[in-house]
């Protein structure tokens, strides 16, 4: 199943502004960093994403970075293989983690060419009582037409601060998503996580950054 357009559309114009720099200093528990991490998020320009100005090769870049630092990509790339990561050697795995890192990429950022300045609020953060580590949160994204999409965030504490592993937008989950779109090629092909890596890498352009 290929992930809707809008819903792409409103997760990811919210993450588009993803500050890369430190922020203050830490909250005094994890759902308030979690709001803090989101309502800095949401506050800041779309930049490099939306600004036709810039360079293409500037705005991916940027994307990348935004990736590799915001996002808990490996726990991403596991939960996508699903059954499948338990089969896969080291080397698999992390040529997985940043073949999909680089799909990702090419699928969402064309979509900030549309973007059209949406808004947030973030609604609700909550602790999950199997894991204090693990937080989830609410937010509303306004579109400049007035509709509201809900988007709920799961959020990981790791060494440096919280870190995305997963997104959920109109009822689509965002590894769940993909772990569907990729799941009968697997079947289908005996499970070799070699070959779903190469499949993918034949897919993306020539300035993909595969290392």
């Amino acid at each position: 199943m290929l992930v809707p357009r809008r819903f792409l559309l409103t997760a990811l114009a919210f993450l588009a502004g993803v500050t890369l720099a430190a922020g203050p200093a830490a909250p005094a528990d994890i759902q308030q960093e979690a709001d803090l991490f989101l309502t800095q998020m949401g506050n800041q320009a779309i930049g490099s994403f939306a600004d036709s100005s810039v360079p293409d090769a500037e705005r991916v870049a940027h994307f990348r970075t935004l990736l590799n630092e915001s996002f808990d990509l490996p726990l991403v790339a596991q939960q996508v293989l699903a059954r499948y990561w338990r089969g896969a050697s080291p080397e698999e795995r992390a040529a997985f983690t940043v073949a999909l890192r680089e799909a990702l990429i090419v699928r969402f950022l064309p979509i900030f060419d549309g973007y059209k300045g949406e808004t947030f609020d973030v609604v609700s953060t909550r602790t999950s009582t199997r894991n204090p580590n693990v937080v989830g949160a609410v937010t509303n994204v306004f579109t400049p037409g007035g509709e509201v999409a809900r988007i709920e965030w799961f959020l990981r504490k790791a060494s440096g601060g919280l870190l995305i592993y997963d997104f959920s937008a109109e009822g689509i989950r965002l590894t769940a998503s993909l772990q569907e779109e990729y799941s009968s090629f697997l079947r289908n092909g005996g499970g070799k996580v070699a070959d779903l890596i190469r499949k993918i890498e034949a897919t993306l352009p020539p300035t993909a950054v595969l290392d």
